[in-house]
């Protein structure tokens, strides 16, 4: 081999291996704990007149990906009773229960977005199964 044919190989190489690195997406997420103006408890009582379920989990992250963070605050209703079927009701009742919790947040301002998922736990001999249907609501529409 001559000195140009390696050249030649090892810029090519050199060439494929930073559109790789380049090309490569990084994304960290952290836990970003809701904090509220008003007791748990409190919170509580005005969710279950919105709807009545088996647990309410919040789960609160900052996601990073390539170096641009977003917030985003994954409200969990677990067997909840009475959901409507139809997709427009679900979105406005998914709507009215992260209004609540976004109210009742001391930073209004927190997360960007809220994805309310209606879950439906089941368990057989065992072996627990989830289903669930959702929507994702940006701050500013709440």
């Amino acid at each position: 081999m001559t000195f140009t044919t390696i050249t030649k190989i090892l810029t090519l190489v050199t060439l494929v291996v930073s559109v790789f690195i380049i090309g490569c997406t990084t994304t960290t997420t952290k836990t970003k704990n809701p904090t509220f103006s008003k007791s748990t408890d409190s919170l509580q009582v005005d969710l279950n007149k919105l709807v009545s379920c088996q647990g309410i989990n919040l789960d609160g992250k900052e996601i990073t990906t390539n170096g641009k963070a977003t917030t985003e605050l994954e409200i969990d209703i677990t067997n909840g009773q009475n959901i409507p079927a139809d997709e427009n009701q679900m979105t406005s009742l998914g709507k009215q229960i992260a209004s609540e919790i976004k109210e009742a947040l001391q930073d209004k301002a927190q997360y960007q977005t809220y994805k309310v998922l209606f879950i439906t736990r089941t368990e057989n001999a065992g072996v627990t199964s989830r289903t669930w249907k959702g929507k994702v609501f940006k701050s500013e529409e709440l």
